[in-house]
């Protein structure tokens, strides 16, 4: 009996223990299976912080590994061998339908409730402008942002082109300098003149440090040049370090918060390194009332004598007129010619005084941590090796400072500097009369003749009223879209230009038939952005920017090479291509396609004769690259005539057509927005041209045949403009573009058409915030509110 009780205990506790693998078994395999279909998901990578971690810098023993696998690059790109391709025309582009036909009836519904609103924008987002225009079965409403937003693009992709060629101008001038100090140092020297030259050594040490991180500065100075260079490229803090001397009222302290590259400068290492040495040379003055400060720069500008330190000085200054301080430039225009004597420092000192009495005070900005702006006497009179260019907003910024409480939006100051009634009155709302007195006695910021001044002007035809146009145009709603549209476009533009502008800081419908759609009502914008686009091509053209450059070229391997690094990475944790839908998050998948996707023709896959991308592919790829980039270190091409036709056509330049493409298609948008004005009918041509719009939107935005069916989330912009007293960022930003929605009137009717606009934002920050981070604020869950005087033309609020 007591036998048979252990007996079945024993076949319990087997049985119980069956159960118990059996479960936890079926809980793997369930576990698993989940897994393989994703119900939990896939665990997240991070791969964009991995890739913008990453570096190329293989190991010389990988290198030579990679050199020695043969490569065949593909034939076919022999035919581009002999140059880099100037196209003549523009890649058509091919937007695949997906989103339906607006729900006219629904959003006639909301027009209806409120017969005063004519102008709506909604919570409906594109990744970009050309989708609000393709392939759509209702009438469309092409604004002045969509216009705009291709302007900027074609700009920003130009002036990336020409900065990589001042990269190379200054990694070959800095050295140049930078020997020429030494050289010239003498055993007689006085104790002013040896301390002149540590000084000038140590700037231009600085800056070639920042360029080049391989760069050995001499023994003398070598703590003072690393330390600083630490101080800049951290970012952080504010500090007079001991060598610049004692701080003075108009000079405290340099804040190394304004060394974050910003714009287009956050888009490659030589790129930041560039802002950084720049943004070093525009900041360290040197003033005039001090012998050693004088002698110094003297000095720099002698070792400039007979470089072409002046033509990469004055490149952008068609774009920008003047620059807003005094400079190398100034100090050799007023030395007397070369092979006489230099001038005595107190010689050059009266001389400058004389040239303060003949053309006024040079700065009109402040830049500087500072108790004032300094009044200009000899002792706070000062210079530096490079300028930033003076814009007239910054003028405006700076006149209606005031440290004692925060500042007005700057968006509304603009605006009403440039004539919107509306804004002025918000401003008026706002108890800002002071500012508006101010801006008052600023006078016209539209007085200048540089690209920039005709930009503003041309912003500031959008604030006009216009003779004869619908009446949703006198709306204020209307009037709130034109500021936002002014300042969308300005933002833009301030990104682009982040490192050239000098930064203010504060001293502490239904019907049976219808059209294609409309034009935004102002032929005057459209025909001046038209002529400043051919302006634009012209200035660039004699700038070289269209030309070849080897640094692109090194940006472009080192981005490529990044990235299959990666690839590769992942397939060695057993991630081909072919599981990335599987194995990869949302987040994950998504960075992959886009960093593909904007390699474009450049992208080294094409260069060989295969198209699947597997671990195999992306050994021969990285060989490739290695083998190339041999070559183009060299400043030369490859030999092989495939390899070197697959570089030369990737390196081939749209931009020259897209900019002569712009002007003709601005002109032809003034030609539709005199004609609506007019109440003339449009032909079949206009029809099409409106209709085709949308295609042809995305061809001057680079998207070329289908890759405008699934375009980058890369839109959005974001830049800081102002420095507060405090040390607080004032930036602006636009998001991704929103539908737009506008009541028509046409034959008696009010036809509802859609269009698209960019949201602009502003918000301060204790640090520089780039457009990633500005990204991720915005599709956070506490997403930043836009200003509030624009409030009312959102239907959302």
């Amino acid at each position: 009996m007591m036998s048979e009780s252990v007996d079945r205990k024993s076949s319990n506790k087997t049985r119980w223990l069956l159960i118990a693998v059996a479960g936890a078994l079926a809980v793997v395999g369930l576990l698993y299976l989940f897994d393989r279909i994703s119900v939990f998901g896939p665990p997240p990578r991070q791969l964009r912080d991995r890739w913008e971690a990453g570096h190329f810098d293989l190991p010389d023993d990988e290198r030579q590994r990679l050199r020695g696998i043969s490569v065949e690059f593909d034939s076919s790109n022999e035919r581009y061998a002999e140059h880099a391709i100037e196209q003549t025309q523009l890649a058509s582009s091919h937007v695949i339908k997906r989103d339906g036909p607006v729900k006219r009836r629904e959003q006639l519904a909301d027009f209806q409730a409120d017969p005063s609103r004519k102008v709506a924008v909604t919570t409906e987002e594109f990744r970009h402008f050309y989708q609000a225009y393709a392939n759509q079965d209702h009438p469309v409403f092409i604004t002045s942002d969509s216009i705009l937003n291709a302007f900027h693009r074609i700009l920003e992709d130009s002036i990336l082109k020409l900065e990589f060629r001042q990269v190379e101008r200054l990694q070959r001038l800095l050295p140049m300098l930078d020997e020429r100090l030494a050289v010239t140092r003498r055993p007689t020297d006085s104790e002013v003149a040896r301390f002149a030259r540590r000084r000038a050594q140590t700037i231009i040490g600085v800056a070639r440090q920042l360029i080049d991180p391989s760069y050995e500065p001499d023994s003398e100075i070598r703590r003072i040049i690393q330390e600083e260079t630490e101080r800049v490229e951290s970012g952080t803090g504010q500090s007079m370090p001991d060598w610049l001397g004692e701080p003075k009222r108009s000079f405290l302290a340099i804040d190394y918060s304004r060394f974050t590259p910003e714009g287009l400068h956050t888009r490659s290492d030589p790129l930041r390194r560039h802002y950084r040495s720049v943004r070093w040379l525009q900041t360290i003055p040197f003033y005039v009332g001090d012998d050693e400060h004088l002698l110094s720069l003297r000095l720099i500008g002698e070792a400039a004598n007979g470089t072409s330190w002046a033509s990469f000085a004055e490149t952008y200054r068609d774009f920008f007129g003047g620059t807003d301080d005094w400079n190398l430039q100034t100090l050799n225009s007023l030395q007397p010619d070369r092979g006489e004597l230099p001038d005595s420092i107190d010689t050059l000192r009266r001389k400058l005084l004389q040239h303060l009495n003949a053309t006024g005070p040079p700065s009109k900005i402040n830049d500087r941590v500072a108790e004032e702006f300094a009044p200009p006497d000899p002792e706070s009179l000062s210079l530096r090796v490079l300028s930033a260019s003076r814009t007239p907003e910054s003028i405006l910024f700076q006149a209606t400072a005031d440290w004692t409480k925060p500042p007005a939006s700057v968006g509304l100051l603009l605006c009403t500097a440039l004539g919107s009634k509306l804004a002025r009155q918000q401003l008026a709302e706002s108890n800002e009369s002071e500012s508006i007195a101010k801006i008052d006695s600023v006078g016209s910021l539209l007085a200048d003749d540089s690209v920039y001044g005709e930009y503003l002007q041309c912003l500031a035809t959008l604030l006009k009223p216009i003779d004869s146009s619908p009446g949703f145009m006198s709306t204020d709603r209307w009037q709130l879209k034109s500021c936002q549209t002014v300042l969308g476009g300005w933002t833009q533009m301030r990104h682009t230009f982040a490192l050239q502008a000098k930064q203010n800081r504060i001293v502490l419908n239904q019907s049976s038939h219808v059209g294609a759609g409309f034009v935004e009502p102002n032929p005057e914008f459209f025909r001046r952005l038209g002529r400043l686009a051919s302006r634009i091509e012209k200035s660039l053209d004699e700038l070289g920017a269209f030309e070849i450059s080897y640094e692109h070229m090194r940006f472009r391997l080192n981005e490529s090479a990044r990235f299959f690094m990666l690839i590769r990475t992942l397939e060695q944790e057993g991630i081909g291509i072919n599981k990335f839908r599987i194995q990869l998050t949302v987040e994950d998948r998504e960075f992959v396609y886009e960093v593909f996707e904007k390699m474009g023709e450049s992208n080294p896959q094409n260069w060989l004769s295969f198209a699947p991308l597997d671990g195999k592919h992306s050994e021969l790829i990285l060989a490739a690259i290695v083998q190339v980039s041999d070559y183009i270190e060299r400043r030369e091409l490859p030999n092989d005539r495939a390899a070197r036709g697959a570089i030369l056509k990737g390196e081939s330049s749209s931009n020259r057509v897209r900019w002569q493409r712009l002007a003709k298609v601005s002109e032809r948008l003034g030609d539709l927005a005199s004609k609506q004005l007019d109440h003339q009918s449009l032909t079949a041509q206009d029809e099409q041209f409106i209709t085709n719009y949308g295609e042809t939107l995305a061809a001057l935005l680079n998207y070329e045949l289908y890759s405008a069916s699934d375009p980058l989330d890369d839109a959005m912009r974001c830049v800081s403009v102002l420095t507060q007293a405090n040390g607080n960022h004032v930036h602006i930003a636009v998001s991704r573009p929103q539908a737009i929605y506008v009541l028509y009137p046409d034959q008696g009717q009010e036809l509802l058409c859609r269009g698209a606009v960019f949201p602009y934002f502003e918000f301060t920050d204790d640090a520089i915030v780039d457009d990633q981070s500005w990204k991720t604020r915005v599709d956070s869950a506490n997403s930043p509110a836009r200003p509030n005087w624009l409030k009312p033309l959102f239907t959302d609020e």
